[in-house]
């Protein structure tokens, strides 16, 4: 049985991209990051039997969550949405891996995190031990998840399909998909350049909190916080995260070793063992 695991790191534009990937490929199984009780839902959108905002107000219910929380989810998942719904196929199966109980718990940490981001950005103190306690906690209720979304995988794809995941976690989770009998490749359409943020938690994530001096996670924080500010000053996430990558390949090709050039050399180091394949065909 073959998984394809098709890495949407990013926004928008990285969803835009696995959508049009899809629509250049054969695929019989497409798995979501979505609660699994939503898949009836997303069924219905695929027949057309209802619209986008119809959709969004069947997850809203479902989750409890607030309209920020949806609005950033449905920019990230309506190109995958539209494209299975152009798609559609009685052949095709569309699946949602999450349990319901750690989508909701996922995002009250997520909550918990925007907090914390726009108090070290209004009162420029970084509260360090609720940073730590939120990040572990961040990862022990992800961990837990994608453990059983592993499971779910495992037991619902197809032996003669071709299975597409989307996925946007760590790297070394997809090992929970191996199996005697599985095969498992992984799909980057593009070069991707991890936030601070995301440096942070991949780090904390392989090495674990204890073996991360609190000034590194400190610089982490740091660097997140200028990167918070592109956010706020572009015109959406998608081209600020585009402005950071740009600054970071500035400075990472920089033969002297200021601050900020071994500052951003240190986030290269780190994000560039994510590059594990790429589409190359989609560029001829």
């Amino acid at each position: 049985m073959k998984l394809t695991i098709l890495l949407t790191l990013g926004y928008r534009r990285a969803y835009e991209r696995a959508a049009s990937w899809l629509r250049k490929t054969h695929w019989g199984s497409l798995f979501l990051g979505l609660p699994v009780e939503s898949e009836p839902f997303v069924e219905s959108y695929a027949e057309e039997k209802v619209d986008e905002k119809e959709f969004w107000s069947t997850i809203t219910l479902l989750t409890g969550f607030a309209e920020p929380f949806i609005n950033s989810l449905r920019l990230r998942f309506q190109p995958i949405l539209d494209c299975i719904r152009d798609m559609y196929a009685g052949g095709r199966a569309i699946h949602c891996f999450q349990d319901l109980m750690s989508y909701v718990e996922e995002r009250k940490i997520s909550e918990k995190i925007f907090l914390l981001e726009f108090r070290h950005r209004a009162t420029e103190r970084l509260d360090l031990k609720a940073w730590k306690d939120t990040l572990l906690e961040e990862m022990a209720t992800s961990g837990d998840s994608w453990r059983r979304a592993s499971d779910r995988i495992i037991e619902e794809a197809e032996e003669t399909a071709g299975n597409i995941i989307l996925y946007g976690g760590y790297l070394e989770s997809i090992e929970q998909l191996k199996r005697p009998n599985n095969e498992v490749e992984i799909m980057l359409l593009e070069e991707y350049w991890k936030s601070p943020l995301d440096i942070l938690r991949t780090i904390l994530s392989k090495h674990g909190f204890d073996n991360v001096p609190d000034r590194e996670i400190e610089r982490y924080l740091e660097l997140h916080k200028r990167y918070l500010d592109l956010v706020i000053k572009s015109k959406n996430v998608d081209e600020a995260h585009e402005e950071w990558a740009q600054t970071v390949r500035k400075y990472a090709q920089m033969e002297h070793r200021t601050l900020a050039g071994a500052e951003a050399y240190r986030v290269l180091k780190n994000t560039s063992s994510i590059v594990i394949a790429r589409n190359r065909a989609k560029r001829k």
